[in-house]
């Protein structure tokens, strides 16, 4: 006859590496990944009552916000992840093309303003100065007339009786 017998693993009875639970707070769902941060040489040692250096080590200061955005690959998955670079890749293609089209066309709207509104600026400021020295001229025959009020501003006097 055939007897069972249990055999225990001794993989099962060794406790797991991880972030402990009175360190991190009530942070139940950590899960192990296989980023840098959760290897397996990280070991509780149950004798050090410092939690706290343990902690330290798993968590170094020296971790730049790199690093941390290089990390997230483990978090996201791939699908997700292509789908984020796709979508940013098309968004970027699709700013370069109108950055580029707007430049080109504030470089048409430009040289158009300036073929344009400058020969009509100077025709204008021209008109300007026309207008204002008929002003003046207006304003010297006033003034002539009011010095003299007889005279003929044409210089020769007026003749009696007619022709």
């Amino acid at each position: 006859m055939v007897q069972l017998e249990e055999v225990e693993d001794a993989d099962l009875k060794r406790e797991q590496p991880g972030p402990f639970e009175e360190s991190f707070g009530d942070d139940g769902d950590y899960t192990d990944t296989d980023s840098s941060l959760s290897s397996d040489d990280f070991d509780r040692d149950d004798d050090d009552d410092d939690d706290d250096d343990d902690a330290a080590s798993f968590f170094p200061h020296s971790e730049s916000l790199t690093d941390r955005i290089v990390a997230l690959r483990d978090i996201i998955p791939p699908s997700t992840r292509h789908a984020i670079a796709s979508t940013s890749a098309s968004v970027f293609a699709a700013l370069k093309t109108s950055a580029l089209y707007s430049g080109k066309g504030l470089y048409v709207i430009g040289t158009g303003g300036l073929l344009v509104l400058v020969p009509y600026m100077i025709a204008l400021i021209e008109e300007q100065q026309i207008v204002e020295m008929e002003r003046e001229q207006k304003a010297r025959e006033m003034g002539s007339e009011i010095l003299s009020p007889g005279a003929q501003v044409g210089g020769g006097a007026a003749k009696p009786g007619g022709l």
